[in-house]
Order: C-alpha cells, then sequence, then structure tokens
C-alpha cells in the first residue's frame, strides 16, 4: 500500500510541474493583457512523458529543435517509465530486451497510449522468443536421452541394425550443406548468369510498416532466387544502409555485408553500373508491354511497397534518367477480378521474370500471380465442369469383381454388379393396418411385446 501511495505522489508532483509553466502563463497573459476579462482560466494539463508537438509552420519547426542533452534526459524519463510498469507486472518487457531502434521508435511516439500499445507488441515478442528457447532445451534434452537409448540397445544388441546413426547405404545431408552449394550456385549465377536490378531508392516514399514489407519482400526475392535452378545475378542497387528497409532486412539476413556472402549491396545508383542502353525499368503505369524477354537488357524492379501511395514513383525516375520502360502484360492474359488490384509483390515479379526466362511462354509465368485476384475464364471453366462430369460417370459406371471370387463353384449364380440377393420373402405381422396407421399405436405395441 505505501508502494503504491509513493508512486501516486511522485506522479502527481511530476504532472503539478509540468502545469505550473502553463498556469503562469495564463496568468502573465491576462496581466498584460488589459482586456481580458475577470474569469481564471483553467490549468493546462501536460503530460510529461509526451512529446512536444511542433507548430504547423515551417519557420516554427526549425526553431523548435531538440538538443542532445533533452533527448537523452527524455530516453531516461521513458526508460524509468517501462522499468517502473514492467515492475508493476504489465505487459512490457525488461530493459534487457530494448535495443536501440526500439528506443529510437519509443521517441517517435506522442502519446503514452501508443508507447503502452508499442510495449506490449514488444512483450509479446519477447514471450515468444523465451518460449522458443525453452523448447529448444526441452528439444535438446529429448535428443540426449534418445541418443542414450539408442546407444544401450546398439550395446545390447548383436545383430546388424539398419538406420540413420547405424548400417546405412544413404548419407545424410545437414543444412549447412545445402546452404553452402545453394551459394555456390548464386556465385557461378554472378559470372554467367542475366542480371536483375532491385532499385532501393523509395524509403522516404514508405512509411515503417511498407518499409518492414519492402524489406521482408527482398529477402524472399533472394531466398527464392537462390531456389532456383537456373538463377538471377541480383544487385540492390541505392541501398543506403542507414534507411529503414535496408535496416530491417540487414535484421532478416545478417551475413548480407560479409564480403564472401553472395549477395551483391550497391550504394551507388544502376546507371553507374551498368550501361543506359541495356537497362529496361519494369513500371506498371507506362504503356509499353514487355513482350519477349531478352537476356542481354538489365531489368530494374523498383523496390517499394506502395499500400497508400499509388503516385507513379517509377515512372518518374525511368523518365528522369531517360531509360527504356515496360509493364508486364497482365490484362492481355488475366482477367482481373471487380476490386482486385494488379500490384504484385517483388518476389513475385522475381519468379514471374525466373519462369519468363526458362520457358519464354506468359501463360506459365504468370501462375505467379495470385489465383484471388484474377477470374477464370469461360474455356477453363467448361473443361473443368466436364473434367468433373466425366469423373462423376465413371464413379458411376465402376464394377467390383471382388465378390465374384466367392462363387467359384457356380458362376451363373454370380452378377458383375452385386452379389445374388435371396429373394425376399413374406414376414408375419406386416400387413397394413388402416386403423393404426399413423397413429404410431403399432411402434407402441411392438415396444409393449
Amino acid at each position: 500500500m505505501l508502494k503504491h501511495l509513493a508512486r501516486w505522489r511522485l506522479g502527481s508532483q511530476l504532472l503539478k510541474g509540468s502545469a505550473t509553466p502553463a498556469r503562469y502563463a495564463s496568468e502573465s497573459s491576462s496581466r498584460g493583457n488589459p482586456l481580458a476579462g475577470s474569469q481564471e482560466t483553467q490549468p493546462k494539463f501536460v503530460n510529461p512523458f509526451s512529446q512536444p508537438t511542433p507548430a504547423l509552420n515551417n519557420e516554427a519547426i526549425s526553431e523548435i529543435s531538440e538538443t542532445k542533452e533533452d533527448r537523452e534526459k527524455r530516453l531516461k524519463v521513458l526508460q524509468l517509465e517501462a522499468d517502473i510498469a514492467h515492475q508493476e507486472g504489465r505487459r512490457v518487457p525488461a530493459l534487457d530486451f530494448f535495443q536501440e531502434h526500439h528506443w529510437e521508435h519509443v521517441l517517435t511516439l506522442p502519446t503514452k497510449s501508443a508507447r503502452i500499445k508499442y510495449f506490449a507488441f514488444l512483450w509479446q515478442i519477447e514471450m515468444k522468443k523465451e518460449s522458443e528457447q525453452r523448447k529448444k532445451v526441452q528439444r535438446a534434452e529429448d535428443t540426449v536421452r534418445r541418443k542414450e537409448e539408442m546407444r544401450k540397445e546398439r550395446d545390447e544388441n548383436t545383430h546388424i541394425i539398419y538406420g540413420l546413426g547405424h548400417t546405412s547405404m544413404f548419407l545424410r545431408i545437414y543444412d549447412t550443406t545445402i546452404n553452402h552449394w545453394q551459394n555456390n550456385r548464386l556465385t557461378r549465377a554472378m559470372q554467367f548468369a542475366p542480371k536483375i536490378v532491385l532499385d532501393c531508392s523509395y524509403d522516404e516514399h514508405m512509411n515503417n510498416r511498407e518499409a518492414s514489407y519492402a524489406a521482408k519482400q527482398l529477402m524472399l526475392c533472394f531466398a527464392e532466387n537462390r531456389l532456383n535452378d537456373e538463377p538471377f545475378d541480383l544487385h540492390y542497387c541505392n541501398a543506403h544502409l542507414e534507411s529503414r528497409t535496408m535496416k530491417s532486412l540487414q535484421r532478416f539476413i545478417p551475413t548480407m555485408l560479409n564480403p564472401e556472402f553472395p549477395m551483391n549491396v550497391h550504394p551507388q545508383c544502376f546507371t553507374e553500373l551498368f550501361p543506359k542502353q541495356n537497362l529496361v525499368y519494369l513500371t506498371p503505369h507506362c504503356r509499353e508491354d514487355l513482350v519477349t524477354y531478352n537476356p542481354d537488357d538489365v531489368y530494374v524492379i523498383g523496390a517499394m511497397v506502395d499500400t497508400m501511395n499509388n503516385e507513379p514513383l517509377s515512372l518518374a525516375k525511368a523518365k528522369r534518367l531517360g531509360l527504356r520502360m515496360a509493364k508486364l502484360p497482365l490484362d492481355r492474359y488475366l482477367q482481373w477480378g471487380s476490386g482486385s488490384g494488379k500490384s504484385l509483390t517483388l518476389n513475385q515479379m522475381i519468379n514471374i521474370m525466373l519462369d519468363l526466362k526458362k520457358t519464354g511462354n506468359w501463360e506459365a509465368a504468370l501462375k505467379h500471380v495470385p489465383r484471388r485476384k484474377v477470374v477464370e475464364n469461360e474455356f477453363q471453366h467448361r473443361r473443368e465442369k466436364d473434367h468433373w462430369g466425366t469423373g462423376t460417370r465413371a464413379r458411376k459406371l465402376n464394377m467390383r469383381i471382388d465378390h465374384l471370387l466367392d462363387f467359384e463353384e457356380d458362376r451363373r449364380k454370380a452378377s458383375s454388379f452385386a452379389t445374388p440377393q435371396k429373394v425376399r420373402q413374406r414376414r408375419e405381422g406386416m400387413e397394413f393396418q388402416l386403423d393404426t396407421w399413423a397413429t404410431g399405436k403399432h411402434k407402441k405395441k411392438q415396444r409393449q411385446n
């Protein structure tokens, strides 16, 4: 009880201290203005943990700049707030869990309710990591116990035991071996395969959620390209390591900047790395369709997630750089459903280009477009319907012949469709009674008997 009372007093003192300058300012303004009324102004409530909101004009925004000391002081206050909430048992992670980018995001949140929601989100991540750690320890203990049992069984058994870890004609391939093999395939692609550029210069046009989505799609582009038999040589251009997208991508792929890792990350623009006459910018806002795939061209894909901003930024950039432009012929081969957007993710674009390079067939390449966005044509619907009807007729004509083996002594009694049935005989008590029909008396009489 005393503990909570002390905290309540500390909070009230902080609130009073933050509200005092507002009251003094109102009193001084009322004293300085002789035309002001005699009514006392109410003291304005100011949250001591909230971020100061700047004025709307640009001059005031430029004048109000938070110094480094004020930022550190506000960061300490926020850390104290998170520590107190964690000690009280709320859904807030411990201070050891927070990293530098977490506190940077907390400093940008304007209200306390937004910070509470963000703390709850981090708390869920912490609980999930702790649960995975416990499961990992439990799996390790189970593995040790299972190995001990297998070793004991092997010592007791004098015969040959087949299986994994025993006498076997198959070799075990570890994940690290597959990883090295796929990286070697990417190294070979850097020398001989065609090149594709992912333009990562749209970070300022995306919010935090869109930037995280873009980083995840860039990671999937690298993974799905590496799984292909004939991968592209991907180049991540205009990749500024201090941007939000690159920071998120570096969390997904921590070894992306290692010199031995087969991933091309360039801070330069793609016009400085490849000749302009070979560059083709793939943008959905242009009018010209990409008819055939040319292995000599270097196709550029804008690494942007535009869920909120639908401006033709890639078209404007391609025109500004003087590059050729093209778009996928989606309208020519697909019929889009009502209300479904024609936007594709970055990994879907990479898969489409991989299949187009391999087969040269747009219908086979556009199978990576989600089926929920397109409407199947009438011919395909009729073909599926005819296929289902054929299967239904085949199921009706299905004959069973296993019962024919039970009548070897007299084949004439057997039927091709069913076993021979005996002639139905007349049973007693089955006469039709008009008086008791549909009254339930007959069933009641049978139960009494």
